[in-house]
């Protein structure tokens, strides 16, 4: 085998401990984590948006003992499904005859599913994280139906990163406008450096190291075009013009692999008619870190709100629960608004988010459309997230609650 795996994990046992030791946040996913369960927990997200703490932290509050393994390790790199057996032992040896497992990017490993199933069926307790969306939607969809408990981890959302720091003033919103919830960025002083590292890494890694591209840099070079329309409908057709692609399926397909590495997230246009819900979309990114990256810090109010979507976007899918109202958006021929949030089949709210309503004609431009969605739908429940406004709004019977971003992230309402 040429691996010496009980050296391997004796070292991240030693790394864990050091861990361990540093300053964790209690996030709301670990909340999530059932440490007793006899189904495999499954955390999933974008690398580096604090996936692994999440598991660690829910360990550590449990107190139940447990082996450790990360898949990223150079030693277990390529590793196949016949040497786990052999990666359990290790286990056992480093740790001791434990119940209870926690394995980083299992997914790196071809036929890991077999193995946490027999671990599963001998009354063992699973977690697994990883960093590619087909952990959920493929392999685990496919082999631990009924026997897995799928959670995201997104990075940290401005109420986490002002609890991380112990303050919330102006000037640290501002911040996190433009530099974003990735956790590892909040003390280094080369941001920029950082995140152009872990973009590409997870092109690499997550995308062109599992996906057969045939031409990775047209797709590096369309990846790049993507990143750019943050909290817009995209058109594939326009956008493989754009990029170089040969079709507009080949640009839908990367802008899948995209979503897969959980880099951007697509939300489709909202339709009574369920069949047509598929046909038009609108592209976030996982991060406001990324939106800086590719565009810089300054821009027109456009630009700005765009930004600030994408944020209100991000915290939408955070306060999602199971049973929640799904995520859409909203356009016909006197509309168009930024989210309209749906449960079992009816809308019961609708948001938009403007970087300021100054003026005349942007403040009809943002405040005319929800007004016309509440009289053909009969939703009353409207709201306006703005940079810094504050304000109620009253027409035709329906109250517009326009609310600073500020205020609305750090509430516990939507």
């Amino acid at each position: 085998m040429g691996r010496d795996l009980k050296k391997a994990i004796r070292e991240q046992r030693l790394e864990l401990e050091r861990l361990l030791a540093e300053k964790m946040l209690d996030r709301e996913p670990m909340n999530k984590v059932d440490v007793t369960s006899h189904l495999a927990q499954a955390i999933v997200g974008m690398r580096r948006s604090g996936k692994s703490v999440v598991c660690r932290t829910a360990m550590r509050n449990s107190g139940v003992a447990y082996g450790y393994v990360d898949f990223d390790d150079e030693v277990l790199a390529k590793i196949d499904a016949f040497e786990l057996d052999d990666v359990l032992q290790a286990v056992y040896e480093v740790y001791g005859n434990v119940d209870h497992f926690l394995f980083d990017e299992i997914q790196n490993v071809e036929g890991w599913h077999l193995f946490v199933n027999r671990l599963l069926r001998g009354g063992k307790h699973v977690v697994i994280t990883g960093s590619n969306a087909r952990l959920l939607t493929g392999d685990l969809a496919t082999h631990l139906t009924g026997r897995h408990i799928p959670i995201s981890v997104l990075p940290f959302s401005y109420a986490e990163y002002c609890a991380w720091i112990g303050h919330e003033t102006e000037d640290d919103w501002k911040r996190y406008f433009f530099n974003g919830g990735l956790p590892e960025t909040f003390t280094l002083a080369d941001q920029r450096g950082y995140v152009s590292a872990l973009y590409n890494s997870i092109l690499s890694r997550d995308i062109l190291g599992r996906r057969k591209v045939r031409n990775a840099q047209r797709f590096i070079d369309a990846a790049y075009v993507l990143m750019q329309q943050f909290s817009r409908e995209i058109s594939y057709d326009r956008l493989a013009q754009k990029a170089g692609v040969s079709s507009a399926h080949t640009m839908q397909t990367y802008t899948g692999y995209l979503a897969e590495a959980f880099l951007v997230s697509l939300v489709r246009r909202y339709s009574a008619k369920p069949a047509e819900r598929i046909r038009n979309e609108k592209l976030y990114v996982s991060d406001p870190a990324f939106i800086s990256y590719f565009t810089g810090v300054l821009g027109s109010d456009e630009e700005l709100g765009w930004r600030l979507e994408n944020i209100v976007y991000l915290e939408l899918l955070r306060r999602r629960t199971d049973d929640d109202a799904e995520i859409y958006y909203y356009k016909d021929q006197t509309s168009d608004i930024d989210f309209c949030l749906v449960r079992h089949g009816k809308i019961v709210q609708f948001i938009q988010v403007a970087y300021m309503i100054e003026g005349l004609k942007t403040r009809r431009r943002e405040v005319a459309p929800l007004f016309s969605a509440a009289k053909k739908t009969g939703c009353g429940s409207l709201l306006l997230v703005t940079d810094h406004e504050r304000e109620t709004i009253s027409q035709y019977g329906f109250t517009i609650e326009v609310m600073p971003a500020r205020e609305w992230l750090l509430s516990d309402k939507q």
